[in-house]
Parts: structure tokens; C-alpha cells; sequence
């Protein structure tokens, strides 16, 4: 088990809306017969703590009331997830290529020299970098996957994973040294 695995995302996120934003010229087009949105324009998706920033988002919903996300990075740049975690002043958030949201399955898959970091206050704890990242919230898992292109010093095919040690407690009010 990974050390950013110790906790779930924020729970309360599911129950929220998902707001979508663009500053973008033909900002979105929607096609209610397939039930596909397009946002183009500096992107950004909120749905509580969780945040998706990109140039391009395409956004479906397969069943009502159940939504999926592709976020599509701008040309030479990458796209971001952030969102808090149900342990106080912890994050995990990442970037990819393309980051791909399914909010009923609680999946996030980072395509395209993906990187994830697990954050406590606005410390790096953890780190992680591959071709392809799954974060699957309900199962509390990460799996990495090399192959594909190489990501900024690492060789093409090649994994990356660094733990960071947890700071040491410091001893309850009244304990002896």
C-alpha cells in the first residue's frame, strides 16, 4: 500500500454540484441528444474540494445525474486534479496530458507523463510518475503503469515513486520523555 492510500477523497464532494467554467470565445457547445458537453477555453471543474484545470473538457453524462470528465491539457502543457482528502490538511492532486474523471466510479486516470503528489498542508509527502496514473477513491488505491513516452527525467517506459518519511508524533501533554 502506497503512503498517500491511508485515506479517501473528501466524501462530501459527491453530493455537490459540479460547476464548470470557461473564459473561452465559443466558450461550450452541448449536444443534448448524446449528452455531450464541450468546454474550450481555460477550463476549470469544481465539484467541492476537487478541482480540474485544462484547456478542453469534455464533459458526458451516460446515466441522469451521473457525470464524466476528460480534461485535455493546452499544447506542451498539462492539465490538473487537486482535491482534499478525508484526513485534516491532506491533498492529493496531479497532472497529465489528459486526465480522465468518472465521479461514479470515484476514478481519476492521469494520461500522458502523468504525475501524482500527496500533499500534507502544502508540504509534498509523496510523489509518483508514469505514462499512465489510476487513482481509484473507492477502492483507495493508486496504480502506476510505465510505457509510452519518457516523463521529464525519467527513461521511456520507466515508473518513479518517492516516499517521504511521516514526521515523528510528538509525545501526548503529560507523557514522560
Amino acid at each position: 500500500m502506497l503512503p498517500w492510500q491511508a485515506a479517501l477523497a473528501e466524501k462530501a464532494d459527491r453530493n455537490k454540484p459540479m460547476v464548470v467554467e470557461s473564459d473561452g470565445k465559443q466558450a461550450a457547445s452541448v449536444d443534448l441528444a448524446k449528452k455531450l458537453t464541450v468546454i474550450v477555453g481555460n477550463v476549470t471543474i469544481a465539484q467541492g474540494t476537487l478541482l480540474i484545470k485544462a484547456e478542453r473538457v469534455e464533459v458526458r453524462e451516460p446515466q441522469p445525474g451521473v457525470f464524466t470528465a476528460v480534461a485535455f491539457a493546452p499544447a506542451g502543457g498539462a492539465a490538473s486534479f487537486r482535491q482534499k482528502r478525508d484526513v485534516a490538511d491532506q491533498y492529493v492532486e496531479g497532472q497529465a496530458e489528459r486526465i480522465e474523471y468518472d465521479g461514479a466510479a470515484e476514478k481519476v486516470h492521469f494520461i500522458g507523463n502523468a504525475q501524482l503528489r500527496s500533499l500534507r498542508g502544502t508540504e509534498v509527502a509523496d510523489r509518483a510518475n508514469a505514462s499512465t496514473i489510476v487513482y481509484d477513491q473507492r477502492a483507495d488505491t493508486v496504480v502506476l503503469a510505465g510505457g509510452g513516452t519518457a516523463t521529464p527525467g525519467l527513461e521511456q517506459g520507466r515508473v518513479r515513486m518517492i516516499f517521504s518519511p511521516q514526521p515523528a508524533s510528538a509525545p501526548a501533554s503529560g507523557a514522560a520523555p
